[in-house]
């Protein structure tokens, strides 16, 4: 198969975060993958990993330690989701996209594993998205890899990135998303995104919310494993389970020190070492919490024989860039784009743009998943001055008339336009634009995805050159 060929192959699979439904038990996911993996030679156990799970800032947290092992020496694999411009993106080594003849000539091989699985009956399909992570373990242990950062996909206990034997497990933060496949509570949730936790290991957690941390507590418990936490200085939510002997104390902390249009800078304490003027490249106070969380992976993983210094922790936090989150693509109107796709998320958005930036009106370019909590989103954004509806390419996306109607019930002050298209819905908001006025596009990884592309043709080069190639 050539490139083409392989990724409509891909895409014929079950594949939910494409809008088709899943096809079989979930259950059935790790031994699906295990014998998967076990016909290509169990490439996954060749190397080292780190696994991150969490609602959000997986992504961004697995970005810093993935650039500070690679600014120490270390050849480093990242396999992440979901893509923006193609599907290369989520797999690499050492920065580098997977090339498109190789992912071809990988998924050929594994096409010809996966039939002779099937053949067998013994399973349900496998999907898409089984069928990419055996791409990228594979890749990796091609390209000899010294130490894997891998991005769990959807929930933890039976994704199928959990079929690794990580050196640290990490849950970022956890809040309300995929309810109807990980459960409507906290807790509930935290158990799921809990499953990455392995007997005798460590996780490192970001979580807050009391609730969430217990749920995880409980899984190490079971686990023997260790728990580190992490937070913001000053007074720790779950002091109260923690004085009633529930919770470890919070042993990682940081503090902003100086926000500027660009950087944040800050300080984090850690058991062994005090880093003063640590610089975040990225925009808003939950990528401290993120740069936390990552820095106590990396002391863990230091622990465990993978070395790093001092000096490639803060180039490599200087240097890190993880785009759709808080970036700037236009100035004069200030635009941004980010991927805020829950109320949570969608809260803590808001709140650093207006730390961030200086603005008269805000103006919202807005596309969301039927999925998600629509109403939330809406209530959240009751103060925004503007917003335009539009409808991104994706088959989960709410319709524009769907949004309009939550609107109008919800946030009945905000002013209302729509536009058909994610292009037309950027054009549109900047006639409407004043040059003190601040545009954000926003509601999913896919309408920020677009709003970059809608840049990047418009000319704004730093955007161009950051997209290499576009399969969808």
């Amino acid at each position: 198969m050539n490139y083409a060929e392989s990724l409509a192959y891909l895409y014929s699979l079950s594949d939910f975060e494409r809008g088709s439904a899943f096809t079989h038990s979930p259950e059935e996911n790790l031994p699906r993958e295990e014998r998967l993996l076990e016909a290509l030679g169990n490439p996954h156990l060749c190397y080292s990993n780190t696994l991150v799970a969490g609602t959000k800032g997986k992504g961004s947290t697995a970005a810093f330690i993935e650039r500070v092992l690679r600014e120490a020496g270390v050849r480093t694999g990242l396999y992440t989701q979901p893509d923006l411009h193609t599907f290369r993106e989520r797999i690499r080594v050492n920065e580098q996209l997977i090339r498109e003849h190789e992912a071809a000539q990988l998924l050929t091989e594994i096409r010809v594993a996966v039939e002779r699985i099937q053949a067998t009956r013994t399973f349900s399909p496998f999907i898409t998205y089984e069928l990419a992570t055996a791409l990228a373990f594979l890749y990796f242990y091609r390209q000899h890899v010294q130490h894997a950062v891998v991005e769990v996909g959807l929930g933890g206990r039976l994704d199928a990135t959990n079929v690794t034997h990580p050196l640290v497990s990490v849950i970022t933060s956890i809040s309300y998303d995929h309810m109807q496949i990980l459960g409507n509570t906290l807790a509930e949730i935290a158990t799921e995104k809990a499953g990455i936790i392995k007997p005798n290991g460590v996780v490192v957690t970001s979580a807050q919310a009391p609730e969430a941390l217990l749920a995880i507590a409980a899984t190490c418990r079971r686990q023997q494993a260790r728990l580190v936490r992490i937070g913001p200085a000053g007074v720790d939510p779950a002091q109260a389970e923690v004085e009633a002997g529930l919770l470890p104390p919070l042993t990682y902390r940081y503090r902003l020190e100086q926000r500027t249009a660009k950087q944040q800078h800050c300080t984090v304490w850690t058991p062994a070492h005090t880093y003063i003027g640590l610089t975040i490249p990225l925009a808003g106070q939950h990528q401290l919490e993120n740069a936390t969380c990552a820095l106590a992976t990396l002391e863990v993983l230091r622990e465990k024989g993978i070395a790093w210094d001092e000096a490639a922790l803060r180039a490599g936090f200087d240097a890190v860039h993880w785009p759709a989150r808080i970036q700037v693509i236009g100035h004069d109107p200030t635009i941004v784009v980010d991927g805020a796709h829950n109320v949570d998320s969608m809260q803590k958005m808001l709140q650093a743009l207006h730390v961030s930036f200086s603005q008269h009106r805000l103006i919202i370019v807005l596309s969301l998943n039927t999925d998600k909590d629509l109403i939330g989103i809406v209530k959240a954004l009751a103060d925004a001055d503007i917003v335009v509806l539009t409808l991104m390419q994706n088959l989960r996306a709410a319709t524009i008339a769907q949004l309009e109607a939550l609107f109008a019930a919800y946030a009945p002050h905000v002013q209302r336009y729509t536009a058909a298209n994610t292009d037309d819905a950027m054009d549109l908001a900047l006639d409407l634009a004043e040059g003190n006025d601040l545009i954000c596009a926003t509601g999913s990884l896919y309408i920020a995805a677009e709003a970059l592309r809608w840049s990047a043709m418009r000319g704004y080069t730093t955007v161009a050159e950051e997209i290499d190639g576009m399969d969808h």
